[in-house]
């Protein structure tokens, strides 16, 4: 599967806050302390490419001593025309999607499967025997929580991702 498309958003998004930046640190130290815990040392970072998640990685990266790579695949669910508007106006645009087509790109952006697809070719070639952290989004970690799970997105539970959330993957998700 080809990497989406150069992206607009990447360019003029805002830096993280102050907030992002303390939730990033904690989530470095959890992440850390996790490892250390395991015994174990992680080998890669790969984050999304878009600006407050390489930021993210960065700041992660300090912390565990590893290089960012950027993965355009792990960004966020791409919503075309709605990007870039309101939450009032994008919220008003969704009331009249058809939410039961799971292939249905929204407002020309991509599918819900589109990012199911991409989240999974990411997954698929993590070297399951090495430990390597991934930064990215809320839809987008909600696909690959389902693709984990063997289910298509659109059946699977909700997952809650909040701003800074770390989850460890070891072949026990649920």
């Amino acid at each position: 599967m080809e990497p989406p498309p150069p992206d607009p958003r990447t360019d003029g998004i805002p830096p993280l806050t102050e907030l992002g930046r303390s939730q990033s640190a904690a989530a470095a130290e959890l992440i850390a302390a996790d490892l250390d815990d395991l015994g174990l040392a992680a080998e890669r970072l790969v984050s999304s490419d878009l600006t407050r998640a390489v930021e993210t990685a960065e700041i992660i990266g300090v912390r565990l001593q590893l290089t960012v790579e950027t993965d355009s695949r792990l960004r966020e669910q791409h919503l075309g025309e709605l990007e870039g508007r309101s939450y009032v106006e994008t919220w008003a645009a969704a009331e009249e999607f058809d939410w039961s087509d799971p292939t249905l790109p929204i407002a020309g952006g991509e599918s819900l499967m589109d990012v199911y697809d991409r989240m999974a070719a990411v997954l698929e070639e993590i070297d399951p025997a090495g430990v390597a952290i991934l930064v990215s989004h809320g839809d987008a970690i909600r696909a690959a929580v389902a693709y984990l799970n063997g289910v298509k997105p659109h059946e699977s539970d909700w997952v809650e991702v909040a701003n800074g959330a770390v989850a460890r993957i070891d072949g026990t998700i649920t």
